[in-house]
């Protein structure tokens, strides 16, 4: 099962205020997506599966990860990979989608909030509900 106010690339940016790093959650309607951080040393990326088991919460299963450095650009892409491999992690948290205005935006934005943090954060600003095929692994990466 799954809650289709959760489709979408939601970004910690208007949420990074005096943060180093940004991430990205993608969540598209099939129940695939993927996961990115990032700084200046560089980031990762995960794919994952999602799912809703309980009316208020999101079960994320990762199957791969991949580090190293981005290329310029929102969402990030992987320019180049140093470690890459199968992924287990699992992450079952609580979460909310609301209006919010967070500390660098200035309107109300839909958030999406998780009691457990997902790439280091707990709060994304929706950037878009279009999602597609797009991946920020490297083309030919995997």
């Amino acid at each position: 099962m799954r809650d289709e106010n959760l489709v979408g690339l939601w970004d910690t940016g208007p949420y990074d205020y005096g943060v180093m790093e940004s991430s990205w959650l993608c969540l598209r309607p099939d129940g695939t997506g993927w996961s990115a951080c990032a700084n200046v040393g560089g980031g990762s990326v995960g794919h994952l599966t999602w799912s809703c088991p309980a009316g208020d919460e999101i079960e994320i299963r990762y199957t791969w990860t991949a580090s190293g450095h981005w290329s310029p650009g929102e969402p990030p892409a992987l320019a180049e990979i140093e470690e890459e491999g199968p992924d287990d992690t699992v992450v079952r948290t609580r979460y909310s989608v609301t209006l919010d205005t967070p500390p660098l935006a200035e309107a109300p934005m839909t958030a999406l909030h998780l009691d457990d943090a997902v790439e280091f954060a707990h709060d994304f600003a929706l950037s878009t509900r279009d999602v597609d095929q797009t991946d920020p692994a490297a083309p030919g990466s995997r």
